[in-house]
């Protein structure tokens, strides 16, 4: 795991979190979209980044 994957992943957290707040204190339905939205988007990448690491462990063996 390189130390690269490690930042982005901490700042997919944030922005999901983030997303998750801004989604919670939304006082229209766009700002809770927009919240959801950045959320979901945090968790893809995250899952992107899980993909992107065993497939390189699986180039090395």
């Amino acid at each position: 795991m390189g130390m690269d994957r490690l930042i982005f992943g901490i700042l997919a957290i944030a922005v999901g979190l983030g997303g998750l707040f801004y989604a919670s204190a939304a006082h229209d339905g766009y700002s809770y979209f927009v919240g959801l939205v950045m959320f979901f988007g945090a968790i893809l990448f995250m899952f992107s980044l899980i993909n992107s690491h065993f497939d390189e462990v699986e180039k090395t063996h």
